[in-house]
């Protein structure tokens, strides 16, 4: 056995299929399948079943995967320490973000986190989805939700706020709003509840309004431009909201609040271009706090959730 092809089996032990660990390797579909075969060979036993399109890993490749995952940690860890003693900051780190935090604000600030060290790649995952640091999908995670307990270190990274909008047309055509009570008479977006990775995202049913979304989708982005192009009102972090966009904040003693969490596996966090990544980060967000909170208002006039 080498590194290589226990490394090509953890890909393909994480991701369940050949083509996608090839993909994430940078390797050729032959190739990773005859290296996996190999691998099998020398240790005489067979490490996946097929599933349809999937690979199911058997007893004798969760064994060896736990031994794998082992070796990984350690030499991560390592790495990290041999790292430190350089002054040099080179490589990529990988940020996983919710959808419109990475499309609204983190696209246009990821030169700032890599300013001081020119040899360091930023690359940015923006999808409306959880990442796994475990299975190493990113290096720095950011979160509605607060990761559970594990190998995994944790800081409050923002508060934001959400209130309701609408575009000028459709006020015109439609009215406007004035109290909680009144939006149930009006065509709102949202999101589609059985495709909700995080409960933190389900506003309406919070609320207790007795329509559904009559428009709605898995993305913050297109919600966006729904209420943009005046076809329905809709629940939108004010951050996403340009100050040219047009669209009016609607019930003005309403607002909601929701948290980001940045979160980072004990494996990666002493490993210096993550770190300097992280302190960015948090110094990014803290420095553009009034973008992210509105001014405050009466707290007898403030529905927070």
């Amino acid at each position: 056995m080498n590194w290589d092809d226990l490394r090509i089996f953890l890909c393909i032990a994480r991701t369940g299929q050949i083509n996608e660990a090839a993909r994430l390797l940078d390797l050729d579909h032959s190739t990773v399948s005859r290296r996996l075969s190999k691998l099998e060979a020398g240790l005489a036993v067979k490490l996946f079943n097929r599933a349809g399109r999937r690979l199911k890993i058997s007893p004798a490749g969760e064994n060896l995967l736990s031994v794998v995952a082992h070796m990984e940690s350690v030499l991560l860890s390592e790495i990290g320490t041999v790292a430190g003693d350089t002054d040099e900051i080179f490589g990529t780190v990988r940020i996983g973000a919710p959808e419109g935090l990475g499309a609204a604000y983190l696209s246009a600030h990821l030169g700032e986190l890599r300013s001081a060290h020119e040899d360091l790649d930023i690359e940015l995952v923006a999808l409306p989805q959880n990442y796994s640091l475990a299975s190493r999908e990113v290096d720095i995670a950011i979160t509605l939700d607060r990761p559970g307990r594990g190998s995994i270190a944790t800081r409050r990274l923002t508060d934001y706020d959400l209130g309701f909008f609408a575009a000028e047309r459709y006020i015109r055509q439609r009215g406007r709003p004035s109290r909680l009570g009144e939006i149930d008479a009006h065509t709102v977006c949202g999101y589609i509840p059985g495709l909700l990775h995080t409960r933190e995202l389900d506003y309406l049913d919070d609320l207790g309004l007795q329509r559904r979304p009559a428009l709605r989708s898995t993305s913050i982005v297109g919600q966006l431009a729904i209420v943009e192009t005046g076809q329905a009102i809709g629940i939108l972090p004010f951050f996403m909201v340009a100050p040219d966009s047009g669209l009016v904040p609607l019930l003005e003693d309403f607002r909601l609040t929701r948290r980001y969490w940045l979160s980072v596996h004990d494996d990666l966090r002493h490993i210096r271009r993550v770190r300097i990544t992280v302190d960015a980060l948090a110094a990014l967000f803290q420095r553009h706090q009034p973008l992210f909170r509105q001014l405050p208002r009466p707290m007898d006039a403030v529905h927070e959730i």
